[in-house]
């Protein structure tokens, strides 16, 4: 409406703008500070220096990528290089064995040419170089090139080799930090169980106590310590450890195992079934090995304690249980404490206990 009637008018409406006063002013001050900010100029520029940016922010993420794939293929090629290495020196080995047969030299300091190497060696040195000998050199080799690590040791145990199962764990032991602590440990258990060495797990044992007394495997060492002392022959230093580990809040995990030991011990070691008596009373109720064997033994000590009625009544709780490993014995003893006319077995039959002691 307002366009039509300045139309009609012909006369074009005045602009505050152009007006001199303070108003005029401002506006004519807003409107060339606008213009300045949206200028076409500044506006290219401002657009050139983003498009600058992003080719900037690609090209670094594609030089990382880049960098890292070629940081990678280096780690996996340094890592092949001993494998390789070691492949070469056991093929070597059987070549530096001298020939008891080959001529002395005429001249000590002649070279031999290259083109030596293909002359036939005499019949003697070519059949002292068997297959055998050859694939043994390389298996020494192989396994002596590995890095030391509990899998370099745990594959000794599995061939069969103990004992240098047990210098692998040693040299690990040398370092420090939980690494060293189960590698001094794995050190003595393998000497006592898979060496029946004793003697030397004790030493070992003590070693570790020495240099780890805040050790987070301090009971299993304790244990293991206990276990040590009586396949030894120290029962009354075994008894003792035993005794204080029980006394100890962290030993009422190990309560079923030291509770059996002590009773093995009085009862087989010393023949005092009397004093074995409360050990295996403690584990009434038990369930597994442990139970299981402290149950029958207590019958039997009952029985050579010539305590008929309640070695009657021992032996049928025994046979309550849904895991009866005696069941049969346990039966004959009833029968010939009925009849009385089978002796009493003055002898407490091995368990199988032992072989599945472990780790608590």
């Amino acid at each position: 409406m307002s366009r039509a009637m300045t139309r009609a008018s012909g006369a074009e409406p005045p602009r505050l703008a152009r007006r001199d006063d303070r108003a005029g002013r401002l506006l004519r001050e807003a409107e060339h500070a606008f213009r300045s900010q949206l200028s076409p100029e500044l506006a290219w520029k401002r657009f050139q220096i983003q498009r600058q940016r992003r080719w900037v922010l690609r090209f670094a993420v594609v030089a990382a990528a880049m960098a890292t794939v070629i940081v990678f293929a280096r780690l996996r090629l340094a890592a092949r290089v001993p494998v390789e290495a070691a492949t070469l020196v056991a093929e070597q080995v059987p070549a530096t064995q001298p020939s008891p047969l080959a001529p002395p030299l005429a001249t000590p300091e002649r070279r031999v040419p290259p083109s030596t190497a293909a002359v036939p060696r005499p019949r003697s040195f070519v059949s002292a170089i068997s297959p055998a000998s050859v694939s043994s050199a390389r298996a020494t080799v192989d396994l002596s090139a590995e890095p030391l690590t509990d899998a370099t040791c745990r594959a000794w145990v599995s061939r069969g080799h103990a004992d240098r199962a047990v210098e692998c764990y040693r040299t690990i032991a040398r370092e420090s930090g939980i690494g060293a602590e189960v590698a001094l440990y794995e050190a003595a258990r393998l000497s006592t169980e898979a060496l029946d060495d004793a003697q030397r797990a004790l030493a070992l044992l003590d070693e570790h106590s020495a240099r780890f007394p805040h050790s987070v495997l301090r009971v299993e060492v304790k244990w293991l310590e206990i276990r040590s002392l009586e396949r030894s022959g120290r029962l009354d230093q075994a008894l003792s450890a035993s005794e204080a580990l029980l006394d100890s809040p962290a030993g009422r995990s190990l309560a079923p195992k030291l509770h059996l030991l002590r009773g093995r011990i009085y009862a087989r070691a010393r023949h005092e079934c009397a004093l074995a008596l409360p050990e295996y009373v403690a584990l009434l109720g038990e369930p597994g090995p442990a139970g299981d064997e402290a149950e029958f033994n207590r019958a039997l000590c009952l029985e050579q304690l010539h305590k008929a009625d309640e070695a009657r009544a021992a032996y049928q709780r025994y046979l309550e249980r849904a895991d009866a490993r005696s069941a049969d014995v346990a039966r004959a003893r009833l029968s010939a404490i009925a009849n009385a006319a089978l002796p009493v077995n003055t002898e407490l039959p091995t368990q199988a206990t032992q072989a599945q002691e472990g780790q608590p």
